[in-house]
């Protein structure tokens, strides 16, 4: 019999769970499909200038510094989207019941603290795994194209990358159901007051709402080579749109010169009443030439978040979906 001693790509999985203790590891507690980069970032210590009376160049490697980069891929589906928003974007939010489903709102603190959320994340195949404490995500992605599911991503950072077994008998999600392009809608409108009345129809082709870097790890001389604290920073969205060349796109195109403000509603239905809402108020940094998308001329957008006095309002996202609490 055939026997194969390398892991299986197939069998890769990747398991966390929520720390009480931002660092202290606990067991997983939930199981999440997508793909997981598994890096190492280490820090060293390795003269090449001091006179040895030898030509090697490096006589000691001493490492001073670690860190996990774990890079997070998947379509934003409803279910598991809430983990990655409270690691990126605000922790500690309560679900709200709402006819059966539940509803998150992960509009980011302005004048406070993220409070984020810290996982400790289990990951690997069926030969080795290895777990990351006090894992945040530095920065996420939602994008979407015609024709197929909205992807996410998050440049996920833990503490470091440590040798560890899986946590047993964590099942797979029961069902997951992705955000769908076609099925969204693109609404702007002059004031937050009135953000998502304006629907924009036959107009959006495809977008990038991006969570520009606002977390960064920060290390002390406290007994460890890793992170103890993380630190925000101020940040925004960029947010490209690809729309129709028509009248709406048009209309667009004398706001660059004024800078004014534009309120910015991506709506995503999903089964049973789920629902993604990404908002934000924006001005516009460029509106770029003409292009071609089979015959139809086509023009991409590139968007910033600026605050709105009026509104006390910069960004936020808003997340329905079944699941009372996340696992």
């Amino acid at each position: 019999m055939a026997t194969s001693f390398a892991g299986k790509r197939a069998l890769r999985k990747i398991q966390l769970g929520i720390e009480s203790t931002p660092g202290m590891a606990v067991p997983a507690t939930a199981r999440i499909v997508g793909t997981l980069g598994m890096k190492q970032e280490n820090k060293y210590y390795r003269p090449a200038d001091l006179e040895t009376a030898r030509l090697s160049e490096f006589e000691r490697s001493v490492i001073t510094g670690k860190q996990a980069t774990l890079p997070f891929e998947s379509d934003a589906n409803f279910e598991q989207l809430g983990y990655l928003l409270g690691m990126g974007v605000k922790g500690e939010v309560s679900a709200t019941n709402s006819g059966g489903m539940y509803v998150r709102d992960y509009t980011p603190n302005l004048t406070t603290t993220a409070n984020l959320d810290t996982y400790t994340i289990e990951y690997g195949d069926d030969v080795a795994a290895y777990r990351s404490t006090y894992c945040v995500a530095t920065d996420l992605e939602i994008s979407g194209q015609i024709d197929d599911a909205l992807m996410v991503k998050a440049s996920l950072v833990g503490r470091a990358v440590e040798p560890n077994s899986f946590t047993p008998s964590i099942d797979p999600p029961a069902a997951l159901n992705p955000a769908v392009m076609g099925l969204g809608k693109l609404f702007i409108d002059p004031t937050y007051a009135a953000i998502g009345t304006t629907r924009q129809e036959a107009t959006l082709v495809d977008f990038s709402y991006k969570v520009s870097q606002g977390v960064t790890p920060m290390k002390y001389g406290d007994g460890t080579l890793s992170y103890s604290d993380i630190a925000e920073k101020k940040r925004h969205i960029d947010l490209d749109l690809t729309v129709a060349f028509n009248a709406n796109a048009v209309g667009l195109y004398y706001l660059v010169d004024t800078q004014s403000n534009l309120f910015i509603r991506l709506d995503f239905p999903g089964p049973n009443g789920a629902n993604l809402t990404m908002d934000g108020c924006y001005v516009i940094d460029d509106w770029g030439t003409l292009e071609e998308r089979d015959g139809q001329d086509i023009v991409k957008l590139t968007l910033v978040s600026i605050y709105d006095r009026i509104g006390d309002f910069e960004w936020g996202i808003k997340l329905v979906n079944s699941v009372p609490a996340l696992p």
